[in-house]
């Protein structure tokens, strides 16, 4: 019961920070229009923030080797990919349209659960509440007249790396077993070199060093836009400590299912505090999208099943298929440490969809 109850306090504050960081992190590259430099700043206060508090005892981060910073790479650059993509995103459309799409990872993560986490398929109720998600993200397309088609390919490109992230953070929580606030700091710290990399082969690093905005013009560093930055770069930490330990407890549609709901309150302020928003249609969609992703409940584990195995991923292709594919053959039964990931939380798993 402490842990349900934990857990239930974890998820409202990650919609909570979360809601709140899209808000500021929209005005930042609004403002700014230097989205990997942006990014940069965050991942260093992370860092920053993280560290001094381990040095001041105040938290404990632990078990971060050679072998654990290898793991975490590929999760940083899926990591990376991720918020690069949003921050482009948000630069180039609405928030609205930011959400909308965002709003469809529910139903790529329901299809990788069944394929290779161990999953059921959804529900009717969790299938009504996906059709409703995407007649919403539809609706909203429609009647988009702020996007263009390049907001569009940067949308498809953040699913991508949406559905990437998603899945293998899980396989790499269960792998690497590090307390949120160690995995926090490790992700954020490989993902410097990475978006410094990016930064300076696109040239924003150079254009930042002038004060530059990427398409060359002067920043203006106004209130709104340091206060916004500041914001970002604290709610950064809280949103990563807090996925790390939803993610620990909840499956990988079950985290995007939270991710889309908590944008309720980030339509709520953006409608509010300035014009650079969708209209009515648009805004009316996106509720749309959040109250159908409510209804969806997280599909259990399928008899038998811990969690990722290859002896049974891919339940609706013959097994000679999988096996020739996936190289299983000479892989041990499943149930065995090297075969399967056990996912520790199945039933509060079941419990906490929501």
């Amino acid at each position: 019961m402490v842990r349900v109850y934990t857990d239930k306090h974890i998820s409202n504050l990650d919609c909570i920070i979360g809601s709140q960081l899209s808000v500021v992190n929209k005005l930042a590259v609004s403002d700014l229009k230097l989205p990997n430099t942006i990014l940069i700043l965050q991942f260093v206060s992370c860092c920053v923030l993280l560290g001094g508090a381990h040095v001041l005892k105040i938290i404990q981060i632990s078990n971060i080797n050679r072998e654990t910073f290898a793991g975490f790479i590929p999760l940083s650059v899926a990591f990376f990919g991720l918020l690069s993509a949003g921050m482009w995103v948000m630069k180039e459309a609405p928030l609205e349209t930011f959400i909308a799409f965002k709003s469809t990872t529910p139903i790529c993560f329901s299809i990788i659960d069944y394929l290779f986490l161990g999953r059921a398929l959804p529900r009717a109720k969790s299938i009504m509440s996906m059709i409703g998600i995407t007649l919403g993200a539809i609706y909203y397309v429609n009647g988009d007249v702020l996007s263009n088609a390049a907001s569009y390919a940067l949308c498809v490109v953040f699913i991508i790396f949406a559905c990437l992230e998603g899945t293998i953070a899980k396989d790499t929580i269960n792998r690497y077993k590090m307390n949120s606030w160690s995995r926090t700091f490790l992700m954020n710290l490989i993902s410097i070199p990475i978006a410094t990399g990016l930064a300076l082969f696109t040239g924003e690093l150079s254009h930042a060093g002038k004060f530059e905005d990427v398409h060359g013009d002067a920043l203006v560093f106004s209130n709104r836009a340091v206060f916004a930055l500041s914001c970002s770069c604290v709610f950064g930490v809280g949103m990563g400590v807090f996925t790390m330990l939803i993610r620990d407890a909840l499956s990988a549609t079950s985290v995007s299912v939270v991710a889309t709901c908590n944008k309720f309150l980030s339509e709520i302020v953006n409608y509010f505090i300035w014009s650079n928003h969708a209209s009515l249609h648009g805004a009316g969609a996106v509720f749309f999208i959040i109250f159908c992703g409510a209804f969806y409940e997280q599909s259990p584990l399928r008899k038998g099943e811990v969690g990722f195995s290859k002896k049974s991923m891919c339940p609706c292709l013959p097994r000679y298929m999988v096996n020739k594919i996936f190289h299983v053959n000479s892989l041990p039964k499943v149930g065995n440490v090297s075969d399967g990931i056990h996912d520790g939380n199945i039933e509060l798993s079941n419990k906490n969809a929501n």
